[in-house]
């Protein structure tokens, strides 16, 4: 199987299992009787978890390479979903989701790291593109997939297949060739080690503003996007399937800005320079959601074009990413940026509701998504002038 197939894998299996709660969880609310506070628990339990996960896992990463972890945490993964799938109460759920966010790291903050290991420096960006597609199909399938299967069919079917999904993933992993001996870390993992990553990671200008960036962009996509099927829907002129195809149409444009990325990124002279001005697009694009309407056509033009800037922007942030770090350090960085991502979809997701219960407009939510892309559109142009 080619080293790409099982990486993009990888990537669609941490971005579905985060996004995919969000369109469940009403009828998750429904089938447990979950109350705000559950439900809110639900919601943070997996990023908290991943966080820890991520900063603890990325030197052991560095350290014995990227295969391994794959394929253990494909593995855990697939029980845990497998597991929640069951669930007889939100209690389970909750600490099932923990127990999910100590697994998915172990995949996640492989990914990217693996495609520096395997590919050449020229080839990485055409490469990280073909791989960050994975995410708007993960995209497309939690949203739309998320909306029907949860009001047609049942929640747990879908979390059933994800688990199906990750155990695949797991066999495929241990076929990957082992991360050669020449970029593993060396010096034994310890708090010293810690320490000079995180210090290293945010004493640098140029990764410390990456780091911020991403953040940034990671709250604003999970903001706009967390009740905005459910904004569609209360137009009255919707159904879930209906709203469901919109999603799916309009999300080919993330297919496209990712697969897109390697070849535009060559008029820049930093990837990140391109990733800029995507944001500020992109963040026009959110502004003017609220201003269209909710009719479908309008709204699926629209959201194809804010997936497109959204997966644009994932790959070549990414991809800029790891260009500013050593080859031992790849694992632990994207570990880090895998921690800020659940923390911004975590933080992003109960912003939403918030702005959305003080503004049924979606107009709030609209222009502080907006923001935030505008505050990581200035920091990214800020790295791609340094680096020149």
């Amino acid at each position: 199987m080619p080293i790409v197939a099982v990486v993009w894998g990888g990537f669609f299996l941490i971005n579905v299992n985060v996004a995919v709660i969000i369109p469940l969880l009403p009828f998750m609310r429904r089938d447990l009787d979950l109350g705000s506070v559950e439900a809110g628990a639900i919601l943070a339990a997996f990023p908290v978890a991943a966080l820890v996960g991520n900063l603890v896992l990325g030197p052991f990463i560095d350290r014995y390479g990227r295969k391994r972890f794959i394929a253990a945490g494909g593995c855990g993964a697939a029980v845990t979903l497998l597991a929640t799938a069951f669930a007889p109460d939100a209690a389970t759920v909750i600490a099932l989701r923990a127990a999910t966010g100590l697994f998915m790291p172990m995949v996640g903050a492989s990914v990217f790291a693996a495609v520096s290991d395997y590919y050449p420096a020229e080839a990485r960006a055409r490469i990280t593109g073909y791989v960050t597609s994975a995410a708007p199909v993960a995209m497309l399938l939690s949203l739309s997939l998320g909306v029907v299967s949860g009001g047609l069919l049942d929640w747990r079917v879908a979390l059933a297949g994800l688990a199906a999904f990750a155990a695949l993933l797991a066999v495929a992993a241990m076929l990957l060739p082992p991360t050669p001996l020449a970029l593993r870390a060396t010096l034994p993992i310890g708090p010293a080690t810690y320490r000079a990553r995180l210090l290293s990671f945010s004493g640098g200008p140029d990764t410390r503003r990456v780091l911020l960036a991403y953040l940034a962009y990671s709250a604003a996509i999970f903001l706009f996007l967390g009740l905005y099927p459910a904004w569609i829907l209360e137009g009255g002129g919707a159904t879930p399937a209906t709203v469901g195809t919109m999603l799916f149409v309009g999300g080919l444009g993330g297919v496209a800005g990712a697969l897109l990325a390697g070849r535009l990124a060559r008029g820049f002279r930093h990837p990140l320079g391109l990733c800029a001005v995507a944001a500020g697009a992109t963040a026009a694009v959110a502004l003017l959601a609220p201003l269209a309407g909710q009719g479908l056509v309008g709204q699926a033009l629209l959201y194809g074009g804010f997936a497109f800037g959204r997966d644009l922007m994932l790959a070549l942030m990414l991809g800029g990413a790891m260009l500013l770090v050593a080859p031992t350090e790849r694992a632990s960085l994207n570990a880090v940026l895998n921690a800020l991502f659940q923390t911004g979809a975590a933080a992003g997701g109960m912003a939403s509701a918030w702005l959305y219960a003080a503004d049924s407009s979606y107009t709030t939510s609209a222009a502080v998504a907006a923001a935030l892309l505008a505050g990581a559109a200035l920091m990214l142009r800020r790295i791609a002038v340094r680096q020149r």
